[in-house]
């Protein structure tokens, strides 16, 4: 990858395979513990639990009397329960969010190499200032894989099935999800950190 990059982007490679590096582990460690995420409606369950729980709890502290707030303020700094009540809210509005973006029929996808995709056309788009793609680019044949499968291809995650896996119409198919994901807007990255799970 280093010999390919552009001459502009050349000092960022080791940011770059840092990046790959840690979108792989990320891969495996979703995929060890792939039985907690593979059922969508579970988790949307959970998520929503979760924004409940959170959007209840904030308002019990708002309805707390007056002589109880400042029983618990004297232990526990008053700016310090605000803080509180307006991250509880956030984590409820998020957490709903979340659940709403959850699938909600048909089969399974398979999120964790979805997301593997997602963040290497992320790195990709950013080391090479062009949009991911399974083709061929410039003056190549359309049909030629092209610099963005040969990164797919190099970068596998340790646990990634070294056959079977990595067909030019599903990776199409996820690249087309992520422009969708992005308002159709090519080259504009997914946030996907610390492992939020757009669907």
């Amino acid at each position: 990858m280093v010999r390919e990059l552009p001459p502009r982007t050349t000092k960022e490679a080791s940011y770059f395979d840092n990046a790959l590096s840690e979108a792989g582990a990320r891969y495996d460690r979703y995929t060890k513990r792939r039985k907690d995420w593979i059922r969508y409606a579970p988790r949307r369950s959970r998520l929503q639990r979760v924004a409940e729980l959170a959007n209840e709890l904030a308002s019990v502290l708002y309805q707390l009397d007056i002589l109880s707030f400042d029983d618990l303020a004297v232990r526990i700094d008053p700016k310090k329960i605000e803080t509180l009540v307006g991250s509880l809210l956030f984590l409820s509005k998020e957490s709903q969010d979340l659940a709403t973006e959850v699938q909600d029929k048909g089969k399974p996808r398979e999120l964790a190499e979805e997301r593997w995709i997602f963040e290497l056309a992320d790195i990709y788009e950013n080391a090479f200032r062009q949009p991911a793609s399974v083709s061929g680019s410039g003056d190549e044949p359309t049909s030629r894989r092209g610099k963005f499968y040969r990164l797919l291809e190099v970068s596998r995650p340790i646990s990634f099935p070294r056959y079977g896996k990595l067909s030019l119409r599903q990776i199409d198919r996820m690249l087309k999800r992520r422009r969708n994901l992005n308002g159709g807007i090519p080259g504009l990255t997914v946030e996907l950190s610390g492992g939020a799970e757009p669907e």
